[in-house]
């Protein structure tokens, strides 16, 4: 092998992908430290078996856990494959042996597992993301050990901290005392108490326990995550956040009508860190909406109450919304995009279907800009695709870079699709910039066919789906 500098057989792997690199692990060390930086660099614990036992004791080697930068922690017990069952059944001696011991032979466990990571820990000397789910674990699991040995081994070096689980899960992880003082990406999911006495101490644990160490974080927090997949009321944790000076990114989920009898404290946050943030998502998609339209016109006039408070969703690069169904919703909407109308670079409207007149009344604030430095993402749902919809695009936002449509109802049949393609060839599409163009119809993609036909009316579309190309068939969806 010849004698080449480290940094040029850095230069040569980039041409390479990574299963190929896998297969090079023993051409020379410079091949072998990046086949291992590849094989450890993010680990996932997400199913408890045999794999799972194996993995975690190859971890105990420092050579392959200092290359662990990412963890993600989702254990869920899966019952063997048939290959990995036993084929026949135990032998006389097999049976006689599980008696002497006085016991059956034991299914792996999820806290079994994480016991056996916690001696994993103090060899992860470079991880920089922890991410961990307990929706698996008993109740009764204690998991402050756990979290201190983290907290320990890698706790200070942490840059990114995702936690879901139960409200009870956050009180440990908070009694544990982390002090993640280099963290800046934040992510917290929330379900429900599964017993009606720890349900009724969740507002407590809300504003004594998470609240205080999400304002911990403060002074260098810049992405924070929280999103509710139960009925938790999150007013009284929003009413005690603090000021974040550095926060660029939020993105909430929950259903309004349930997490926020008293949204004062989310529109708070939101006007208290106008100046710095520049992404905001709001999935606030109401709960039993189609039963209960108040559900939905709540939601709509908390967005129409903005308007008395000109910092709100003023000033972002990107937004993503559920404007309701309501007009005030729409209106709202119409307002956001007016106050980031020189900033705006990427939109994503979630759920409603818009007709012709509300995306050209919704792009419209943003029109004006230069192509270079206008809106460059759109994602949108529309109630049918048009070629008098692609003139208004291709009009309007002339340097959109990529769009995803999705489209209301079946996929439309073969004469409703040449009346469509007629239209787009009486246009012309020759100055437009969009490179990436997804569409979505009846619940799945266009078929590539279509799309193909479609690229042809749009020169410059060289992507499908976000994939960076026009074929194979993998589909990246947006956010």
């Amino acid at each position: 092998m010849l004698d080449v500098p480290p940094e040029i057989w850095l230069y040569i792997s980039s041409f390479i992908s990574n299963d190929d690199l896998l297969e090079l692990i023993g051409v020379n060390i410079q091949f072998y430290n990046l086949a291992l930086d590849i094989r450890y660099r993010t680990i996932r614990i997400d199913t408890v078996n045999a794999s799972t036992d194996k993995l975690l004791q190859r971890l105990r080697d420092p050579a392959a856990a200092s290359r662990v930068r990412r963890l993600v922690v989702r254990p869920v017990v899966k019952n063997p494959l048939p290959s990995e069952a036993t084929s026949t059944a135990p032998s006389l001696w097999q049976r006689i042996s599980s008696v002497a011991a006085g016991r059956k032979q034991q299914l792996p466990s999820v806290e079994r597992a994480i016991d056996a990571l916690i001696l994993v820990f103090p060899g992860l000397v470079n991880l920089t993301r922890f991410e961990i789910e307990s929706w698996e674990m008993s109740p009764e699991y204690d998991l402050q050990p756990f979290f201190r040995q983290a907290w320990s081994s890698f706790g200070r070096q942490l840059e990114a901290i995702s936690m879901a689980g139960r409200p009870e899960v956050f009180r440990q992880f908070v009694a544990s005392d982390p002090q993640p003082v280099s963290c800046t990406t934040l992510s917290l999911q929330f379900t429900h108490e599964l017993d009606t006495t720890a349900a009724a101490a969740v507002e407590g644990i809300m504003v004594d326990s998470v609240a205080p160490f999400i304002n911990s974080l403060a002074p260098h927090l810049q992405s924070l995550s929280i999103w509710s997949w139960s009925t938790l009321d999150l007013s009284a944790l929003f009413l005690n956040l603090r000021i974040f000076p550095q926060l660029r990114d939020f993105h909430l989920r929950a259903s309004f009508n349930k997490a926020f009898p008293n949204p004062s404290g989310l529109t708070k946050l939101l006007e208290d860190n106008a100046t710095s943030l520049q992404s905001v998502a709001l999935r606030l998609n109401p709960a039993g909406s189609a039963m209960d339209p108040t559900s939905e016109r709540s939601l709509g006039e908390w967005f129409a109450s903005h308007e008395t408070h000109s910092a709100v969703l003023a000033n972002l690069k990107y937004l993503g919304m559920y404007p309701t169904t309501t007009g005030r919703g729409f209106d709202a909407l119409v307002m956001y995009a007016q106050r980031s109308a020189d900033t705006l670079t990427s939109l994503a409207v979630k759920d409603r279907y818009l007709d012709l007149d509300e995306v050209e009344a919704l792009i419209a604030p943003v029109a004006h800009r230069h192509p270079d430095d206008g809106l460059q993402s759109l994602r949108i749902n529309v109630r049918v695709w048009s070629a008098e919809l692609f003139e208004l695009l291709a009009a309007k936002l002339p340097g959109l870079q990529s769009l995803a449509l999705y489209v209301g109802g079946s996929h439309p049949h073969r004469a409703a699709t040449e009346l469509f393609f007629t239209g787009m060839h009486t246009h012309s599409f020759e100055s437009w910039k969009l490179r990436d163009i997804g569409v979505w119809q009846g619940g799945s993609e266009v078929p590539s066919g279509t799309m193909r036909l479609l690229a042809n009316c749009i020169p410059s579309v060289r992507s499908f789906w976000g994939n960076g190309h026009t074929y194979g068939e993998c589909k990246i969806y947006p956010p």
